[in-house]
């Protein structure tokens, strides 16, 4: 076999290791089943015992519901609503397993006589937690890193849901999650733990069951958040384990698995609906008719046609003219429209309404503890608020975990996930939200209800119904494996084997249609036309394959020193395939072309992609701690990745951390009873990044063309290497230095917890396009000479307690993140707007003038131009006016340019916070959690946004409302806009970035409010069949206070175009529960 670095030339058989996953994830399932119920006829052949008994709290109240199972077999009861239960056993001698939500489980001997008045304990230790980390679990009270942890419950009745980062948005510590888009299935999702650790790419590296989610974010909206046992987030030098990938920390997804025990059923089911939230208002047909003429008449016209139109909107308003069959004067300029109509429409109603949602999801679990299994299945149906055309998402689930004990010392653990994505949206879907703001008189359809046209404008509705769909399929399959072998009592061997594998098909059409003039009797146009129809079929396909092995080793001397290590290896192998195919013009009633059409398959339309990659890595970690009061941990990780070349290619990456229970000393036993948990952690690690790497940069391409103008003379031409890419030889990792001081705290019997941290993240050898003269003739090399560094804080707090019978607790959590790039490897001059990359200051930071008021007196504005119009760079023209923006000399030069830039904020937020409420009472649970931002920047510029911040600056278009009465005139000289203006020059003068045009993007939200009601067990007895029922209502989103000016949702990042977007939506969900 021949090498290549890590790549081999023989790539894995996709068949065998898909078949090995099935055959070792189904026979188990298999197994159970027989072994489940033969213990079930086992229990009724050989029962010649009853155990009586009642179940109460630490008060003495009955607990209704509790479970109770003889150990090893699935045969069990529940206790009834006095709390009561009798269990026929099958020996004297069995044991008696007692569990019950929020309380400690107890074993007990079938003889033992404390059966008959069990008191069970409030699982408030909550040290004896096991936690998930990087190749194993470890239990809270030994952790030394920054690890918070989601549980199942967090991400439980929330009604349908796209992602699971849904159910967490704003509500864990360090992690920042935005969703940018309400497009069912393309929500874009982002996630930031702890911020960025580079100017290049940091996402969280996610982990399922211990494989790579090769989907990254977004792919996490495949997996089924009723699937999801736990979400523990890896945010400091903890995170070292996984090495070059685990720059933006590590999250662990563990899916759910059965528990011993008798089978159980369980359906979750949801309906949703859906309304438009947050939305610009616009301007109504008279309300935009007064900003035309105001911003004609400001400009010096008294007659313009604009101003004619505008008048004529006013007069025939829900009116139109038929200008084939009417004397009425056309104003200059439309001479190519067949029609004037005056609807009074607002187009955010048309294009958008009220809609629905819809999940399901069903489980059946159970088995012994030598065999167990969880299958589960769910369906979700997304419907769109988008009124027009076909949009709307389905995804399908299902899972299979099994845990099958081979023998007393091996054990099998399987998982297999199946996802299914079906997204349909409008083809030309692009040109609706391009175009959302016309004139609020054009209407959205002929009177005979056919797709309506205006000179060159076209009903924006019609391109999303009549246009073609845009269908997307995306099918993954998820596949892990882990063998573990008790070698010895101190010693075991995992083996783990993972294959993911996700397709994606794309099938878009692009019809032709036929447009008309309001009375219908005029085809004006058919755009686009037949010939330029379009079908498109694009498919791409990855494959991840990973295989790893590692032995755990745990001692414990002298009783009071604790020792541990792992140590092991992985090889990761993933590979892609993208092909694209479109054929011109098509047969409209068709949705597969029809032949006639030219099939497109040159370069600059298909644009086929193939690559793979591999990575080799050797890992192991060691713990130690004394008495379990002090202790260490020690990560290492050795990677090597197919991205460098051969002389750069492996790297250490490694991390170091301690702890010390100061609740564990001597000193400290008199205040056990007020301090229950105190425990100081500190860590210090290296870790890696590639994200700025592409596959390829090792290796130097050519593309050599022909090109004009290299000799005098004309037909002389040269020929050049056009690849526009010099690779340099040096090129390694990123390596990125991470501090961590926290403390864990937990007082008053664990009813006041929390944790507190402080963190810093240094980058000395980022990734950047070096800085080389422009005579090199060519792109220079990305390099590492950048210099980045980040640093926050964070916390959360929860006081839980019990007044009588309710049951109550109160927390909150609060992040703040800042970074600066210190070097880039030159200096550069401060450019007005967004800048995303900017020496001295914090990525994606906005610069521009200092505003000091407006204009106020004819003096004013002449000492103004006097002093600073000549010579300046700020677009200031010889035609602003009263009530015009004025910017201050910020270097006293004499001259407004961009010398006078300042900082303005960035767009990232700084301080994001939430808290939380929850009561439970007699069957009754409540829950409410706000989330908000308080530190961030925003600014309307670039992205399509002019016609949303700018009143006025396209006069054919509408306008927002929250100009009107707010504008400045002798009148009104405390207003906060400008006056209306359809001069560009003046507006991108007066709306251009400064202290004046930047908003506060901080807000509070109202993220979710849940009510539900569990029936007592005492009536569901009487079904035989159901054990458990809860109904709830959950409300997302519900309300917000937000000091943005424009109508627009908080969340969205500046990367969204507004008028781009899919709007923010409301949700109401009503909701069951059932266990059988």
């Amino acid at each position: 076999m021949k090498r290549r670095g890590l790549i081999f030339n023989s790539q894995p058989n996709k068949t065998v290791v898909f078949a090995l996953g099935l055959m070792l994830g189904l026979c188990p399932a298999t197994q159970i089943w027989a072994f489940d119920n033969a213990d079930e006829n086992q229990v009724v052949l050989q029962s010649h015992k009853q155990v009586k008994g009642q179940i109460v709290d630490a008060m003495g109240e009955p607990i209704i519901g509790a479970s109770i199972l003889e150990k090893g077999t699935t045969n069990g009861v529940i206790s009834d609503i006095d709390g009561n239960f009798s269990l026929n056993v099958s020996a004297p001698n069995a044991i008696i397993v007692i569990s019950y939500i929020g309380f400690k489980s107890l074993e007990l001997p079938a003889s033992d006589p404390n059966l008959k008045r069990i008191v069970m304990k409030e699982d408030t230790e909550v040290l004896d937690e096991v936690v998930v980390v990087g190749y194993g679990t470890q239990k809270k009270e030994s952790l030394t890193g920054a690890v918070t942890v989601v549980g199942a419950k967090q991400l439980e009745n929330k009604g349908t849901m796209s992602s699971p980062l849904q159910a967490m948005q704003g509500t864990v510590p360090g992690v920042i999650i935005t969703r940018n888009s309400g497009a069912p299935g393309d929500e874009s999702w982002g996630m930031k733990l702890r911020g960025a650790s580079s100017s290049n790419s940091t996402d969280p590296l996610i982990i399922v069951d211990g494989v790579e989610y090769s989907d990254g974010i977004n792919g996490m909206r495949n997996l089924n958040p009723d699937d999801i046992e736990s979400i523990n987030f890896l945010k400091d030098a903890s995170a070292a384990i996984y090495g070059s990938k685990a720059a933006g920390g590590v999250v662990l997804i563990t899916t759910k698995k059965a528990k011993a025990g008798k089978t159980v059923v369980q359906y979750n089911g949801s309906f949703t609906g859906k309304v438009v939230g947050l939305q610009p208002e616009l301007m109504s047909l008279d309300q935009w008719a007064d900003a035309v003429i105001t911003a004609q008449t400001n400009d010096g016209y008294s007659d313009s046609n604009w101003i004619r139109y505008a008048k004529l909107a006013k007069l025939y308003k829900n009116q139109y003219i038929d200008l084939n069959h009417s004397t009425h004067p056309i104003p200059e300029g439309f001479k190519d429209v067949e029609d004037f109509v005056f609807m009074d429409n607002d187009w955010q109603d048309i294009l958008w309404g009220n809609s629905w949602s819809t999940q399901h999801d069903l489980s059946v679990s159970g088995g012994t503890e030598r065999n167990l299994f969880r299958l589960s299945l769910g369906y979700m149906y997304d419907n769109s608020t988008l009124k027009w055309g076909n949009n709307n998402n389905q995804r399908y689930n299902m899972r299979l975990n099994n845990q099958f004990k081979l023998s007393d010392n091996v054990m099998l653990t399987s998982s297999i996930g199946y996802n299914r994505q079906d997204q349909v949206s409008p083809s030309m879907i692009g040109k609706v939200l391009s175009q959302s703001s016309p004139q609020p008189g054009l209407p959205a359809s002929t009177i005979d209800g056919r797709p309506y046209g205006w000179g060159t404008w076209r009903a924006l509705n019609w391109w999303a119904e009549e246009g073609g769909d845009n269908k997307l399929k995306v099918s993954a399959i998820n596949i892990s494996e882990s063998l573990n072998w008790k070698i010895y009592s101190d010693l075991d061997m995992v083996v783990n084997v993972g294959y993911n594998t996700s397709t994606a098909t794309r099938e878009k059409v692009e019809k032709s249609i036929d447009w008309y003039n309001y009375a219908g009797t005029t085809l004006l146009a058919t755009e686009p036309t037949q010939e330029n129809s379009k079908y498109s079929d694009s498919f791409s396909r990855t494959d991840y394959y990973m295989a790893s092995g590692y032995l755990n080793w745990h001692k414990t001397l002298a009783e009071v020193h604790n020792l541990s290590a792992m140590a092991g290896a992985q090889y990761n192998y993933t590979q892609y395939k993208y092909t694209f195919v479109s054929v011109k013009d098509i047969n409209p009633s068709l949705e597969i072309p029809n032949g006639a059409g030219e099939v497109l398959i040159k370069d600059g339309d298909s644009k086929p992609a193939k690559w793979h990659e591999a990575m080799m890595s050797y890992f192991g970690r060691l713990n130690y701690d004394y008495k379990q009061r002090y202790l260490l941990e020690g990560n290492l990780r050795y990677d090597g990745s197919s991205k460098f070349r051969p002389e750069n290619r492996w790297q250490f990456f490694w991390g170091v951390s301690g702890g010390w229970r100061l609740s564990e000393e001597s000193f400290m036993h008199s205040l056990s009873s007020v301090v229950n948990n105190l425990k100081l952690r500190l860590s210090y690690g290296v870790l890696g990044n590639q994200s700025g790497v592409d596959r390829y940069d090792g290796t130097q391409l050519y593309n050599f063309a022909s090109s004009n103008g290299a000799y005098i003379g004309s037909g002389k031409v040269s020929t050049i290497d056009t690849n526009g890419k010099i690779v340099t030889t040096d090129r390694t990792w990123e390596r990125i230095h991470s501090y961590n001081l926290g403390v864990d705290f937990a007082f008053l019997n664990n009813r006041l917890t929390g944790t507190f941290e402080l963190f810093m993240k240094k980058n000395n050898n980022m990734l950047i396009d070096a800085q080389y003269p422009g005579v090199l003739g060519d792109n220079a090399p990305t390099m590492n000479l950048g210099k980045f560094e980040a640093k926050g804080w964070e916390g959360n707090i929860t006081w839980s307690d019990k007044i009588g019978p309710v049951q109550y607790h109160i927390g909150g959590t609060i992040t703040y993140t800042t970074n600066k790039l210190i070097d880039l490897g030159a200096t550069s001059v401060l450019k007005s707007g967004f800048v995303d990359k900017q020496q001295g200051y914090p990525l994606n930071s906005y610069f521009g003038l200092r505003y000091i008021g407006k204009i106020q007196t004819q003096e004013e504005l002449e000492k103004y131009k006097y002093y600073y119009l000549d010579g300046n760079g700020i677009g200031m023209q010889d035609n602003i006016r009263l009530g015009d923006n004025m910017f201050e000399d910020v270097n006293g030069d004499g001259v407004l340019d961009q010398n006078d830039y300042v900082y303005l904020g960035t767009d990232d937020p700084k301080l994001s916070y939430s808290f939380n409420v929850g009561l439970e009472w007699k069957g009754f649970d409540f829950s409410a959690i706000f989330q908000g931002v308080g530190r961030r920047t925003v600014y309307r510029g670039g992205e399509g946004n002019e016609t949303w911040r700018v009143p006025m600056s396209a006069i054919y278009l509408n306008t927002t409302t929250q100009s009107i009465g707010n504008t400045w005139s002798p009148e009104n000289r405390n207003a906060y806009y400008p006056t209306y203006t359809s001069v560009g020059s003046i507006n991108n003068y007066n709306y251009q970035c400064s202290s004046w045009s930047v908003e506060n993007g901080s807000y509070l939200r109202l993220k979710n409010l849940t009510l539900g009601y569990t029936l007592p067990v005492s009536w569901l007895a009487k079904t035989n069949v159901i054990s458990k029922l809860r109904i709830y209502f959950t409300g997302a989103d519900l309300w917000e206070h937000s000091k943005l000016k424009d109508g627009w949702d908080p969340e969205a990042s500046r990367k969204t175009k507004d008028l781009g977007r899919y709007p923010f939506n409301r949700t109401f969900t009503v909701g069951v529960n059932a266990t059988f």
